[in-house]
């Protein structure tokens, strides 16, 4: 019997079919054998598990396939561009190892549905970048990862930290309305995962806190960060010392919009923005938990706790990384919010899997941060080659 000419040629007498005929479908037919007898409630309980047995071995042989993603990603994608220009005046250029190639007729790139992608090169199947997904949700350390997925600790954090650099557009796209609450978060300097070459100063001994400068120096890291009555969180990384008026207009500032009340600590930095956008400024004196109207910081510093367990989570994350991390705590803050747990893992898929990024095997551990080290460091005159061992 021509299955293929009995499903597409309607009307199809849905009678003319039995159950030991659709049982002996091939397995991706099985599903149109369902919608078309339209019977499958009366099926035995042999015959469901016969048909369960095959739509198991389907999903086995999807899971254990490296070539599906290519067919998810084209699936996900709503319109394709160039990688390199970006013009959509792209032309179809044959298949390779079953892959449908595109040229660019701007600038004559050629390129597939995964280049630029986190999975572009990936030699995965589909079952392991399912567990990447999930590692991701359950914040998973390396190792951790690489025994789950079942691939070694350097491919682990590859593809953590190429995953994780596809979520800067819940950065971008982020807004901050009504009553809102904003404040500074210090990190210690990290250099972990730079080679001794590279080492803006003589290497020492990693400490759980604390840098070689008393107070909040040039050597702390500053993150601006803010929260408003909806819950929408905004952490960016502005720069090392104490915040100015310069990280905060450059940040946090454009991503105000209508703002009902704005409360903060007591630093000035603040004040001249709030006068240039005419915000309700409501400010918290230093040592004080309220202001005298009852206003607090009790929910930016809420998420301030939260972010320190999820960075120890990790034993000490590198200054360089520390902007991508803040992505994937606030991303995560957003699932918790509105998706099932359940859910989690095929919403994070759905919303990096087409993302671009430049991430690399060989440029993973590259200073991808907005500072820079030797500048940080200038006054230790530091020169490695003139280091001893």
């Amino acid at each position: 019997m021509n299955l293929e000419r009995n499903i597409f040629d309607w009307p199809v007498n849905l009678n003319s079919f039995s159950t030991n005929e659709i049982l002996g479908w091939p397995i991706k037919d099985v599903f149109l054998g369902f919608f078309m007898i339209l019977e499958i409630d009366n099926l035995l309980p042999n015959e469901l598990r016969t048909i369960i047995k095959k739509l198991q071995k389907l999903l086995d042989m999807q899971e254990n396939s490296k070539s599906i993603i290519n067919e998810v990603i084209g699936n996900e994608r709503q319109n394709i561009c160039c990688p390199k220009c970006k013009s959509t005046n792209i032309v179809k250029d044959g298949t390779y190892k079953g892959r449908q190639k595109f040229k660019c007729k701007d600038c004559n790139k050629k390129f597939n549905a995964l280049t630029n992608t986190p999975f572009h090169h990936t030699r995965l199947t589909y079952g392991q970048i399912e567990e990447t997904y999930q590692c991701l949700v359950d914040k998973h350390s390396i190792r951790k990862s690489a025994k789950r997925i079942g691939v070694s600790t350097k491919t682990a954090f590859t593809l953590r930290f190429k995953m994780i650099s596809c979520l800067k557009f819940i950065r971008t796209n982020a807004k901050l309305s009504g009553d809102m609450e904003l404040d500074e978060y210090y990190l210690s300097i990290n250099l972990k995962g730079t080679k001794k070459e590279n080492m803006p100063r003589a290497s020492k001994k990693r400490k759980s806190s604390g840098s070689s400068k008393r107070g909040i120096s040039k050597h702390k890291a500053c993150v601006t960060s803010g929260i408003d009555e909806c819950d929408n969180i905004f952490l960016e990384l502005a720069g090392t010392g104490p915040v100015t008026s310069d990280m905060i207009k450059n940040t946090i500032a454009p991503k105000i919009v209508n703002p009902k009340k704005v409360t903060t600590d007591c630093k000035s930095s603040y004040e001249s923005i709030a006068k240039e956008n005419n915000w309700n400024l409501k400010q918290v004196k230093s040592g004080t938990y309220v202001d005298d109207d009852r206003n607090n910081l009790a929910n930016i510093n809420s998420i301030h706790s939260e972010l320190t367990s999820f960075l120890s989570t990790f034993h000490g994350v590198s200054t360089k990384h520390l902007q991508e991390y803040l992505d994937w705590f606030s991303f995560l803050k957003y699932l918790n919010y509105s998706i099932d747990y359940l859910e989690q893992a095929d919403y994070f898929e759905k919303c990096t899997i087409t993302k671009q990024t430049d991430i690399k095997f060989d440029n993973v551990c590259d200073n991808h941060s907005i500072l820079d080290f030797y500048d940080v460091y200038e006054d230790y005159h530091y020169h490695p080659s003139n280091s001893t061992t």
